[in-house]
C-alpha cells in the first residue's frame, strides 16, 4: 500500500533522459508486505548505504515501518546552517560529539530519523562501535534540532520531535522560520513555544551554548515565508 502526504506533488527535472524527481512535500511508503522492518541486526546499516546510494532524495524510515521519501534540497538549508555554524563551533571547546544531516539515529521504536542538527555526550561517542559515529548512532541524540521548510508539515514535525524525546533525547528544538515560532521539548514536560526569541539557551545540556535563532535563522528567510 501506498500512502503520500496531505500536499505530495513530484515534479520531473528537466535535465535529460530518466530524469530523477523532485519531491514536494514526503511520500510514504508502507513495506510491511515486502517483510521489510527495523529488526534485522544489520537494517541500519543497509538502510544507511541505500540511503547513500540515493542522494538525490533523503530516507528515513518510521517505527510503522514506512520508507519516508524526501528531496534533500530543503527550503531549510539556510536556517540549518545557522544552527549548525552556531552548534560545531560551541563543540569545538566542549567535549561530545556534534552531527549534521550525515548521520542516522536508530530509535528504540526501530525508526530510523535524520536530524538537521544534534549532539551526543562524549560519554556516549567513546562507547559507539567502529564506524557508528559516521553512519548510524543507536538512540535519539541527547540534543536535537530541526528547522522547518516550507513544504514541511508542522503537524508531522511536531510529532516527530515527540519521537525524539521518546526515544531519550534531553532537549529539542523544534524552529518554524515562517511563523518565526520554535517550540522548546524538555522530557516529561509540554513543549514550550516562544515566539520571535532573540537567542535560544543549551540549558544545562549543553552550558554556555547559546544560539542566536533571530539573527542566524530567522532574519534568513523573508517576511511572511
Amino acid at each position: 500500500m501506498t500512502t503520500v502526504a496531505k500536499t505530495p506533488a513530484a515534479v520531473p527535472v528537466d535535465s535529460g533522459d530518466a530524469a530523477p524527481l523532485l519531491l514536494v512535500g514526503q511520500l510514504r511508503l508502507n513495506l510491511s508486505a515486502l517483510g521489510i522492518d527495523a529488526s534485522a541486526p544489520d537494517f541500519a546499516e543497509r538502510f544507511f548505504q541505500m540511503a547513500n546510494d540515493n542522494e538525490l532524495y533523503r530516507l528515513e524510515f518510521s517505527a510503522e515501518g514506512e520508507l519516508i521519501v524526501m528531496s534533500s534540497g530543503h527550503e531549510s538549508n539556510d536556517g540549518e546552517q545557522g544552527v549548525n555554524y552556531a552548534l560545531f563551533g560551541w563543540g569545538l571547546d566542549n567535549p561530545g560529539r556534534t552531527y549534521s544531516q550525515t548521520v542516522q539515529f536508530q530509535l528504540p521504536s526501530g525508526a530510523v530519523y535524520i536530524t538537521d542538527a544534534a549532539w551526543i555526550t562524549q560519554e556516549r561517542h567513546d562507547a559507539l562501535r567502529a564506524g557508528e559515529y559516521t553512519s548510524t548512532v543507536p538512540g535519539a541524540p541527547d540534543f536535537v534540532a530541526e528547522v522547518r521548510s516550507r513544504t514541511d508539515n508542522l503537524t508531522a514535525g511536531l510529532a516527530k520531535m515527540e519521537e525524539w524525546m521518546d526515544g531519550g533525547a534531553r532537549l529539542g528544538w523544534y524552529i518554524d522560520p515562517y511563523e518565526r515560532r520554535v517550540h522548546i521539548y524538555r522530557p516529561a514536560q509540554p513543549a514550550a513555544v516562544l515566539d520571535n526569541p532573540e537567542t535560544l539557551s543549551g540549558e544545562d545540556l549543553l552550558p554556555g551554548f547559546a544560539l542566536q535563532v533571530r539573527r542566524l535563522v530567522f532574519d534568513r528567510y523573508p517576511e511572511g515565508g
